[in-house]
């Protein structure tokens, strides 16, 4: 008479470990597949506004404008004398976004957008915060 080896009880383990695998493989794949967004060098406080634009339609190369007029562009520092130059590839039919802080004031921004026109920038977006009323 052939007696059948006894059967195992599966362990809670091997049902756990596929699980452990797949969850791994997808913090690993939103670790390497998420944008980060580029910070400029210094601190910002932006704007308020009660519009809103939706986040896929902004772009990750922004100029950012300190209070002081310093100035980064795709979260390099650069200097006003050398904004054609990091400008020099920016398509002419898209607006440049600007970032520039809440605390500067509009007259500043005068000598910023004429060196933009002479750099070929004819559009530019203010990117603001919004501010629910």
């Amino acid at each position: 008479m052939i007696v059948p080896p006894p059967k195992r009880p599966r362990s809670t383990e091997e049902n756990v470990l596929p699980l452990i695998n797949i969850v791994f493989l997808l913090l690993i794949f939103f670790m390497l597949a998420g944008v980060l967004a580029q910070n400029p060098p210094f601190e910002l406080t932006a704007p308020d506004t009660a519009e809103t634009q939706k986040a896929a339609q902004l772009q990750r190369q922004v100029l950012a404008v300190a209070a002081d007029g310093r100035l980064a562009f795709a979260g390099e520092p650069i200097e006003r004398d050398g904004l054609a130059d990091a400008l020099a590839d920016w398509p002419n039919d898209k607006p440049l976004q600007i970032r520039a802080d809440g605390g500067i004031k509009a007259e500043s921004l005068t000598g910023l957008f004429t060196a933009l026109r002479r750099a070929g920038i004819s559009e530019v977006d203010l990117l603001t915060r919004h501010q629910d009323p």
